[in-house]
């Protein structure tokens, strides 16, 4: 009884997205993920993953100059986790 309480469908979508938020702000945050010698601050890094996932497009810096390669494929990525995630949440919804 428990168990199925703890694995809702609502749960597991909604566990999902914090999950890619969390691992997309963290990798976004290493130094490789900016073009600028550093790493990313926090917040920064927090707004793109969750406009990323969230598949809203805003962004806090210019991405074409802020985020090297590496950074501009972990947000197409997050990108494509977001629409998944979104389409996943749609069908269980139906």
């Amino acid at each position: 009884m428990i168990r199925q309480r703890l694995l809702h469908p609502a749960r597991i979508v909604a566990l999902a997205f914090l999950t890619a938020i969390i691992i997309g702000t963290l990798l976004l945050m290493m130094p490789f993920a900016r073009l600028a010698p550093g790493s990313a601050p926090f917040l920064t890094a927090l707004f793109t993953s969750v406009s990323a996932v969230c598949v809203t497009g805003l962004a806090v810096v210019d991405t074409g100059t802020y985020w090297s390669s590496a950074g501009q494929g972990i947000i197409m990525l997050l990108f494509q986790v977001g629409g998944f995630g979104m389409m996943t949440g749609a069908t269980l919804l139906a």
